[in-house]
């Protein structure tokens, strides 16, 4: 079998897996599937052998590269300019305070502070500034980073973010804010869309509702965000090469704000937007499983806690900015 074709029949096997695990095992069924992917691949990593890793690199290559993209840009299709409107002009602001927030607090911090490598600083903020997984997953084919750095960042979004389901529940239950600012504030600070799910129906299925759409809010800003990290990629680039180099536009980021547009104008059957919207959860699956096949837990262990006090620490903005502004 071709090389390639085999990476890629892994991934698909594996990412395949993690849909259908929750689906027929109770256990699971909290667990996303973007998250299940990377833990399945890791685990395969670990058990085949060395030299198997090298036949499966090519194929593993592709996924995390044009699948990862073109998952990115049917994941347009979760989306439509009207629901966001719903939340208004403060809906809008307050998750643009909150994405630049975090982004300047955690790679400033990540950096100066905590001494990461840039890449490092960058995936944990854009993973709790936007949309978790799926933030870093996108970000990753800019900044071309190692995928021990991709499993880390994911790995903060899954400890604060399915902390944030029991936390911010019991904060309602304590603080005196009504249904509607609970939802925005869940929406603009909790970390994946699936968690945000939990943590607003955990009240009402109106605070929900809110904070979905809030958080959509979040997920739209990836586009102008992956288009300035692609500016400063090239600049930076031609600053070390010495060189000038073109600016690489991430047109996949373009292309999921046209097929927003597209869904938004309603002339797409629902049912076929259903499809296409599953089908952007399988291929981000399949990608984040290629990621954790092309991951040992020893260069993980490498990282040490650094990476994980910055992500405690974007996690305490999130929570207390989020509850000023909202």
């Amino acid at each position: 079998m071709n090389t390639k074709l085999t990476g890629i029949v892994a991934a698909v096997l594996c990412g395949v897996l993690a849909i259908f695990l929750p689906q027929v095992w109770s256990f699971f069924a909290q667990v996303s599937p973007l998250i299940l992917a990377i833990v399945i691949g890791v685990i395969i990593s670990h058990t085949m052998p060395t030299s198997f890793r090298s036949t499966l690199e090519p194929g593993l290559n592709i996924a995390k590269g044009p699948i990862l993209r073109l998952a990115i840009v049917l994941y347009g299709f979760n989306i439509s300019f009207q629901e966001l409107s719903s939340v208004g002009f403060h809906g809008f602001f307050i998750a643009v305070v909150m994405v630049s927030a975090i982004l300047a607090v955690g790679i400033w911090v990540g950096k100066k502070v905590f001494k990461l490598d840039t890449d490092q600083a960058i995936l944990i903020s854009i993973g709790s500034a936007i949309c978790g997984a799926a933030a870093v997953a996108a970000a990753e084919p800019i900044l071309k980073a190692k995928p021990h750095k991709v499993i880390i960042a994911v790995a903060t979004v899954v400890i604060f973010g399915t902390l944030s389901m029991f936390l911010y529940p019991v904060l309602y239950g304590v603080l005196s804010v009504d249904e509607a600012k609970y939802g925005l504030w869940v929406g603009v600070s909790v970390h994946e869309v699936a968690q945000v799910v939990a943590a607003g129906d955990a009240v009402s299925s109106a605070a929900a509702n809110t904070a979905v759409i809030e958080k959509m809010i979040r997920v739209l800003l990836l586009v102008p965000v992956l288009i300035g990290l692609s500016i400063w990629k090239s600049r930076t680039e031609a600053t070390e090469s010495g060189q000038r180099t073109p600016i690489a536009i991430p047109w996949f980021a373009l292309f999921f704000l046209v097929v927003i547009f597209i869904n938004s104008t309603g002339l797409i059957p629902a049912a076929v937007v259903s499809v296409l919207s599953t089908a952007a959860t399988y291929l981000l699956a399949i990608a984040m499983a290629s990621l954790g096949m092309m991951t040992h837990i020893s260069v993980v262990k490498k990282a040490g806690a650094r990476s994980f006090v910055l992500a405690t620490l974007l996690f305490v903005v999130l929570i207390t900015l989020g509850f000023l502004m909202t």
